[in-house]
């Protein structure tokens, strides 16, 4: 089968007309009519009738659009990757494994500017992987374009681009019984305190990402993200390091003051990875994702 006859009438069933698809493909209606012809003879079936100025699909040709939709669209992904990519024209998939912390920095800029440039692409954002080698593997075979972690990969084939570099800071909530308008060192280790340490290696782990004295902290509670440990310390006397990034999402609405590390830690740095043998595609989406990340 040709896929290019396929892939014409995907889009006479799509848009409902043959003056349309061949538009939207860049041909002529009878280029079109005439693909249409040979896959009737191939099928043995008409396919579209006619009904008032418009055609209709046959319930065989509905049935066999269903079909041929997903692996026809991952078919003509495969082959755009490496042709020159239109962004606004585009409607390949990208997919991109990443965390929930580093999620709330990117998806919002991501989904604007997706809809203004490229408003038919898809962008999929995968769950935290448990094992971080699947997460590799899965970026090797290509079923992920880019991962995002603490940690850049280093093996080689891959190319790391550093995005950006998180300060700790201290949050506790803005009416604490004790601490006030300064934190020692002793008030910080006196007191209890939230972490958000994922289990799986290199997803925003604070206690590689700080200095070796964080791990005597007294901990009260282990919460899943920095976000849910924020609200947490809003709502608790408990306290929470923090990137500085995140701790302003929430200091702007009053229910938490931030204070500096007192002692010297290390920034949280968020890393994009990818696979060296990048296409057209993967490049407009990594020049988006570092626009993202400027000034955070």
């Amino acid at each position: 089968m040709n896929l290019n006859l396929l892939r014409i009438f995907d889009a006479v069933a799509t848009t409902g007309s043959v003056n349309l698809a061949a538009e939207l493909l860049d041909m002529t209606p009878p280029a079109v009519s005439q693909a249409l012809s040979k896959l009737r003879e191939q099928y043995q079936d008409p396919l579209f009738i006619r009904q008032g100025r418009g055609i209709i699909p046959t319930n065989f040709a509905l049935e066999l659009h269903a079909e041929i939709q997903p692996p026809l669209k991952l078919l003509l992904n495969s082959v755009q990757s490496k042709q020159a990519f239109s962004a606004s024209t585009s409607q390949r998939t990208f997919r991109i494994s990443s965390h929930t912390d580093i999620d709330q920095m990117l998806v919002p800029f991501l989904h604007v500017y997706k809809n203004k440039h490229a408003p038919n692409i898809n962008i999929i954002i995968s769950p935290d992987y448990q094992d971080i080698s699947a997460r590799q593997d899965d970026l090797r075979l290509r079923k992920v374009d880019f991962i995002f972690a603490t940690r850049p990969i280093q093996d080689r084939g891959y190319h790391n681009h550093l995005l950006t570099e998180q300060p700790l800071v201290v949050v506790c909530k803005s009416q604490h019984p004790r601490i006030k308008d300064e934190l020692s060192e002793s008030q910080f280790f006196s007191e209890r305190h939230l972490s958000w340490i994922k289990q799986s290696n290199g997803i925003m782990n604070s206690n590689e990402s700080a200095a070796s004295k964080l791990d005597k902290r007294d901990i009260a509670y282990h919460a899943d993200s920095v976000f849910s440990a924020l609200i947490m310390a809003a709502q608790t006397d408990w306290l929470c390091v923090a990137g500085l990034w995140h701790a302003q999402q929430l200091a702007d609405f009053g229910q938490i003051k931030t204070f500096k590390v007192p002692f010297n830690t290390n920034p949280i740095p968020i890393y994009m990875s990818w696979h060296q043998q990048s296409d057209p595609g993967q490049e407009w989406l990594k020049n988006a994702i570092i626009e993202a990340f400027k000034g955070k």
